[in-house]
């Protein structure tokens, strides 16, 4: 018999989604970065800067809750486009008004607009990629959004040392319009179900489409990730002052990102062939590694090997959960699975910001990088105690379904 032909990962379809979400995760890091920079210049209160983010993030968190909702029921290229179009609008609105409180209502906006849109990518992009290569698939493509988060704030900084806000704007205009014109070139990936199961959708209540029990245990544990995430991002830079290395440092988040991309190059082909399990173990230890070795490192060498260590966690752990969670619901709950990630991604980095913060002031930040690790235990030991668990009870509710 000859060799079964391997299902088309790369199609057209696939390569717009990646190309769209880098694009459209560049202008908005980009946005994020840049609002606390042209603050600072107009404002003397650095606390404005946070009242912007926690309303961003307060905006986006309510309406995770109800987008899963409503990607059931509207034509998911349709929505892509509008949801972008309402972002370029939210863009323009800063060119009409610069006061505080309007910008505080604008990122408000925009949290609404980019929640949205998040659920809708992360969900046409596993509808577009074939079972057999799910694994695979979510890598690449979560691979496309973390370049974007991380390329948005470094163009933002370097652009606004030279250039005004208003024209920074303009630019994150133009590659939001860039983002516009590839969602005309996707397809609406409006999952297609049997005669049965489109009647029990249709009698379903609402309230159904925004929470699944059966993706809990990923959803728990990817907030669990983000909490630890949190810590590196937000004390890393004071962390450097502390050890003297000043910043240097962000060699941290160097070696990180390129483990990252070489792990990621063949971690989804690793899920595909055998499952998730080979995966998260390794993945959770060497992130506890990474964070301990991280509290007591003294030098570059220390800080870059421990760099190395947290990304490969950071390589796997996400995007591994994201395929595992997505397998343990029905097609038509794929955005509801993804929805739930995402609030639970947010949790995680509200919780760990501010319960690390306050760690942080007690005991230096060394030693919370160091008791962060204990987030990468409690991944461990929770996905040990749950993982078959959670696979049986999905299966058993495919069976009554």
């Amino acid at each position: 018999m000859g060799k079964l032909k391997k299902a088309k990962l790369w199609t057209n379809q696939y390569v717009i989604i990646i190309l769209l979400s880098l694009v459209m995760f560049s202008a908005f890091y980009m946005i994020t970065a840049g609002f606390p920079i042209f603050v600072s210049t107009v404002s003397n209160n650095p606390a404005i800067a946070g009242i912007m983010t926690t309303t961003l993030m307060l905006a986006s968190l309510i309406t995770r809750f109800f987008a899963s909702v409503i990607i059931q029921k509207v034509n998911m290229k349709l929505l892509l486009i509008l949801s972008i179009v309402y972002f370029l609008g939210t863009i323009a609105l800063t060119f009409v008004n610069q006061s505080i409180g309007f910008l505080i209502f604008i990122r408000a906006l925009q949290g609404i607009g980019f929640s949205m849109l998040t659920i809708l990518v992360f969900t046409i992009s596993s509808n577009i990629v074939p079972k057999s290569r799910l694994g695979e698939g979510i890598v690449y493509f979560a691979m496309s959004t973390s370049v974007g988060t991380t390329l948005g704030p470094l163009i933002a900084i370097a652009y606004l040392a030279r250039f005004s806000f208003q024209s920074m704007m303009m630019l994150t205009l133009g590659l939001m319009s860039f983002s516009l014109l590839c969602s005309f070139f996707t397809k609406n990936n409006k999952v297609t179900q049997d005669k049965e199961s489109s009647k029990a959708t249709t009698k379903e209540p609402f309230y159904k489409y925004m929470y699944d029990k059966r993706v809990l245990l990923p959803c728990i544990l990817v907030a669990l990730n983000y909490v630890a995430i949190a810590g590196t991002v937000n004390f890393i830079g004071a962390f450097g002052k502390e050890i003297h290395v000043g910043g240097r440092i962000s060699q941290f988040f160097i070696a990180q990102g390129i483990a990252m991309v070489i792990v990621r190059a063949f971690s989804g082909k690793i899920f595909d062939r055998f499952g998730h399990r080979i995966l998260i173990i390794p993945a959770a230890i060497s992130g506890a590694g990474g964070l301990v070795l991280l509290g007591f490192s003294k030098n570059m060498l220390m800080v870059i090997i421990s760099g190395v260590l947290f990304g490969i966690a950071f390589a796997i752990i996400h995007p591994t959960l994201q395929a595992w969670a997505l397998q343990l619901v029905p097609e038509e709950k794929k955005a509801t699975a993804n929805s739930m990630l995402l609030i639970f991604i947010d949790a995680g980095l509200a919780l760990g910001s501010v319960g690390l913060g306050f760690l942080a002031k007690s005991v230096g930040y060394g030693m919370t990088f160091s008791y962060s690790a204990v987030t990468m235990i409690i991944i461990l030991v929770l996905y040990l105690l749950g993982s078959k668990k959670t696979v049986a009870m999905a299966a058993n509710k495919e069976k009554v379904s």
